[in-house]
């Protein structure tokens, strides 16, 4: 276990991974995500026949750290949108079904992680969005990819133009989470989903994944296109403002510059 992320043995052929960074509300920066790689390591060579991702305390993850945002240049933040995007990629093509279990709000780069995975179940009480346009940013690890794959290209735009979250029921009505479940069954139920899963032939599931995954909508250009357009939105003064007005806790004044 280490201060960023834990792992949990596999009980039943289910891992589980936990973002523990609860004082930032399980913000991601570049630790976080060369810890998510280090356990996908430690979990490749193990009998894993699911795995869950989830938070901790009343949150999934509230998206990239903005206090390592703030200080990267264009270069730096092109190369963090594709450490993501490398990170959630892996993810999406682990051999394993992976199963986002969003315990709190997923905004942002939470989001996207969720996306990431197979199969999303949240907590009634969960938050879902993509706000880094009202932070002077897009969303830099496939959110404008993998989101109009899952919801439509419709109320993706909606999601992402507006900076708006939904709640968790909202979010089932759109397809962007599969199921919601209280909180007080919460880790119940996620457990009875990754079993269920999880005593599924492994072989067949490890290929079904992989064929359900091929996405003529989402070729890999798009990716990078994400990360050269996020490197120049923070290369802009509002970006700065945004992210400056967000830790101060007031309203940016935007100047198109």
């Amino acid at each position: 276990m280490d201060a960023l992320l834990d792992r949990d043995w596999p009980l039943d052929h289910v891992a589980r991974l936990r973002l523990t960074r609860p004082d930032v509300r399980n913000a991601i920066n570049r630790a976080v995500l060369a810890a998510f790689h280090d356990h996908l390591d430690a979990l490749a060579d193990r009998d894993v026949r699911a795995l869950v991702v989830t938070g901790t305390e009343d949150v999934f993850s509230v998206g990239a750290d903005l206090n390592e945002v703030q200080a990267l240049d264009p270069a730096a933040a092109r190369t963090f949108s594709r450490l993501g995007n490398e990170l959630f990629a892996r993810l999406e093509g682990f051999p394993c079904p992976v199963i986002a279990a969003v315990n709190g709000h997923a905004l942002g780069g939470g989001c996207e992680l969720a996306c990431a995975c197979d199969l999303r179940y949240a907590v009634a009480s969960a938050r879902l969005g993509q706000p880094e346009t009202t932070l002077g940013m897009i969303p830099g690890w496939g959110g404008t990819a993998r989101l109009p794959d899952i919801v439509g290209r419709a109320t993706a735009k909606e999601l992402v133009l507006t900076g708006e979250p939904v709640d968790a029921p909202e979010a089932r009505e759109m397809g962007l989470v599969h199921r919601v479940f209280d909180a007080a069954t919460f880790a119940e139920d996620i457990l009875e989903r990754a079993r269920t899963v999880a005593s599924n032939a492994p072989i067949a599931t490890r290929e079904a994944k992989r064929l359900l995954n091929r996405s003529p909508s989402r070729p890999q250009r798009s990716m990078n296109e994400e990360a050269l357009a996020l490197a120049h939105c923070v290369s802009t003064d509002d970006q700065s403002e945004a992210v400056a007005a967000f830790l101060e806790k007031r309203a940016p004044t935007f100047r198109n510059q």
